[in-house]
């Protein structure tokens, strides 16, 4: 069998041919995971009504989509079809997406209005579910927490607010659920249960992305030139308790990582600089056993549930 190229799979599509281009973009994909054979690939799927899986694709490179209105609005199509409401309209919030911002928020909004009426039951089924997320298994949360991307803004918004509050819930799904306002771009006032069990007021235009603040920044560069240049390994794993850490503590990250340095060197191993005080070294040590025991409880459930289910 001829294997495809990129100009054979092309005369598909342009030739309309759908189930042809779909299948010659999909193994010419599976070789090289390029924006453009993304884009291609998956608007191929999309018209051969293949409609999750062109989402599943399209998903791998959001980005690929944001070079021109056309690319932009073919996401949005994609996304729409699939009811990833919440998706597109972040997408929308990009600034790369700015010239198309308010079509793009136009279409999402009779997408959405569309939706409320030929779907109510079903979404209905999907608020009751999100907003009862702390009722359910850890899984099972992220199942329903991935659905509530397929409700209408002011749905999820009603559940985000309430869950924010839910003391039952893992602190982690709660900043998972604080970020998401954050890049919705939403103007709101909203309550959320933090680490030291106190209820803090949170203006969400005053959010910013979790690795974005003084402290995240600090010890990311400090990571990557003191550490990363000798032992990238270490360094791997040091970035991935890192993040977890900075989700856990969002949006508050800068008032607890006063010291982003010794902070990394703590999780590295390493020994702390001797110009950071006692008091600094036992702020240190106090949150990174608190922090500990979050994100072991959360290992636990995950290892739980697999267990239950080998």
């Amino acid at each position: 069998m001829t294997q495809p190229t990129f100009e054979t799979a092309l005369a598909a599509y342009q030739a309309a041919k759908w189930s042809t281009a779909s299948a010659e973009f999909t193994t010419l994909y599976q070789a090289q995971q390029t924006p453009e054979l993304n884009r291609y690939l998956a608007v191929s799927l999309f018209q051969d009504q293949q409609y999750l899986a062109a989402e599943q694709i399209a998903a791998e490179n959001d980005g690929a989509y944001l070079t021109s209105d056309t690319w932009f609005n073919w996401r949005l199509t994609i996304a729409l079809h699939n009811q990833q409401f919440i998706f597109a309209r972040e997408l929308c919030e990009l600034p790369q997406a700015a010239a198309w911002r308010s079509a793009g928020i136009q279409r999402i909004t009779t997408a959405e209005q569309t939706a409320s009426t030929q779907l109510a039951a079903t979404q209905n089924v999907i608020a009751k579910q999100f907003y009862h997320l702390g009722d359910a298994p850890l899984r099972e949360q992220q199942h329903r927490l991935l659905r509530a991307h397929q409700l209408p803004l002011a749905k999820f918004l009603q559940g985000t607010r309430y869950l924010l509050v839910d003391p039952f819930l893992h602190p982690l799904l709660r900043a998972t659920l604080l970020e998401e306002l954050y890049r919705l771009r939403v103007n709101l006032t909203v309550q959320l249960h933090w680490l030291d069990d106190q209820v803090h007021t949170v203006a969400t235009r005053d959010l910013i992305g979790v690795t974005q603040g003084k402290a995240a920044q600090a010890a990311l560069v400090y990571l990557q030139e003191q550490i990363a240049q000798n032992n990238p390994g270490l360094a791997t794993n040091v970035r991935q308790t890192l993040n977890l850490q900075l989700m856990l503590l969002y949006p508050f990250a800068d008032e607890i990582i006063t010291q982003p340095q010794a902070w990394v060197d703590w999780l590295a191993g390493r020994p702390l600089d001797q110009t950071v005080s006692e008091t600094d070294c036992k702020v240190i040590a106090d949150w990174q056993k608190r922090l500990t025991t979050h994100l072991e409880a959360l290992f636990a459930a995950v290892n739980d549930e697999n267990s239950e289910n080998s």
